[in-house]
């Protein structure tokens, strides 16, 4: 009888160690690129993309990101967002990041957008003040919880792919010292909810 339990230990020592390794190195894959569907430019909307700076390559690794700079209605904005599906680790909190830059949150609220809620942040950095709206999406539902979103991921690499897309974050900045109407810019690209 122990011969027996023992065996039993050993073979669910090796399953779990067998899960470890696939759930390390098996990439939560993602049968289209969801960043791919972001327009450069259509009827009264332009944009030209960025390149990643040398810490943001480092950070995002192998994740699909584009870093771009739209033109709508007059309002300018900075669009960052991040397909965490080939590197789960670059989707990440956007007020560590805003923190690590020496930011201050000074106001942090709730913004309704199609399909939930994203925030609004007010950031202060030596006398310079500039704000933020981020939101994650699985192309269905939007929410601000990076725990949620890790959840998600997590879910997602349990269920080899079948349980949906894994979370885009989206974060939008002005540009420089510029400010930015978000109702205008919301309302004029849905494109952003459709990702």
């Amino acid at each position: 009888m122990k011969t027996v339990a023992r065996n039993r230990l050993w073979l669910g020592l090796a399953i779990v160690l067998a899960l470890s390794l696939l759930w390390e190195f098996l990439p939560a894959w993602s049968p289209d690129n969801r960043l791919g569907t972001l327009p450069t430019s259509s009827l009264g909307l332009t944009s030209h993309d960025l390149p990643l700076n040398e810490t943001e390559a480092q950070v995002y690794r192998q994740a699909r990101v584009v870093k771009r700079v739209y033109q709508v209605a007059g309002q300018r904005f900075l669009l960052i967002a991040i397909d965490g599906s080939r590197d789960r680790h670059a989707v990440h909190d956007p007020l560590y990041c805003f923190r690590g830059a020496g930011w201050n949150v000074v106001r942090r609220q709730p913004l309704r957008i199609p399909g939930g809620v994203a925030s609004h942040l007010l950031l202060t950095r030596s006398g310079q003040t500039t704000e933020a709206v981020f939101w994650f999406s699985d192309g269905e539902c939007r929410h601000v919880s990076v725990v949620r979103a890790w959840w998600q991921s997590a879910w997602r690499r349990l269920t080899f792919g079948c349980s949906g897309h894994d979370p885009v974050l989206v974060v939008l900045q002005p540009i420089a010292r510029e400010t930015v109407d978000w109702n205008v810019v919301l309302s004029r690209c849905p494109f952003l909810f459709e990702i």
